[in-house]
């Protein structure tokens, strides 16, 4: 199937359905003989370059893969799946050197180490699911209002970008280690001990306890 007897609008629906379907063995097939031109004029449209960068992956070319995807551009729509094609292949080509599989810290380190070019990332750090810029916005609006209505959550969003009940459950989750804090702050450190241990030891022996929040500040 050679890639010179498709037309652009052709290789795009091909290279979209292939790339859907995860089929990597068609796809390294389709692009074995266009490998030098896939990125000519009339092969740089994205679903053509997403679905080489996974043949790439497939076929376990990865500085090749690595390379495409630091100096191709791409909608913003599309850098969650190139984010997991990136780190999927730094781990892939580790675990390949190394003769072995990668473990959750192994993995961290990685991801630490090779962040995504620019190219599918926007230089945001994503802590527990929240952009930076929206968790400095969530926070200055909470100096202002830490109940905020649903219109104002709806403000919230748009310019965030989260979910409406992304945003109640971090003001829920404010307020309640804001009032732990408040609470942690009428009793020292030994005090605190005292009550934990009088408050447990009513409790029945089988029964898991997790304290939700601690007393240090976020």
């Amino acid at each position: 199937m050679a890639g010179t007897s498709f037309s652009s609008q052709q290789l795009d629906v091909i290279c979209t359905a292939l790339y859907q379907a995860k089929d990597g063995d068609q796809l390294v097939h389709l692009f074995r003989d266009m490998d030098s031109q896939v990125f000519c004029s009339e092969w740089t449209s994205q679903p053509v370059r997403i679905a080489y960068i996974y043949a790439l992956y497939h076929s376990g070319n990865y500085d090749r893969l690595f390379e495409v995807i630091g100096r191709s551009r791409f909608d913003e729509r599309y850098y969650k799946e190139l984010q997991e094609i990136w780190y999927k292949a730094r781990y892939k080509e580790n675990e390949s050197k190394r003769g072995k599989e990668l473990g959750a810290v192994e993995k961290y380190r990685l991801r630490r180490k090779y962040p995504p070019p620019r190219s599918i990332w926007d230089g945001q750090e994503t802590i527990y699911s929240f952009k930076e810029n929206s968790r400095k916005y969530l926070k200055q609006f909470y100096k202002q209002n830490q109940y905020p209505t649903l219109d104002q959550k709806k403000e919230i969003s748009r310019a965030t970008d989260l979910e409406i009940v992304q945003i109640s459950n971090w003001f829920k989750n404010r307020r309640q280690r804001d009032k732990t804090r408040l609470e942690c702050a009428h009793y020292n450190r030994p005090q605190m001990m005292q009550l934990q241990t009088l408050a447990y030891s009513n409790l029945p022996l089988n029964m898991n306890i997790n304290m939700p929040y601690s007393c240090k500040s976020e």
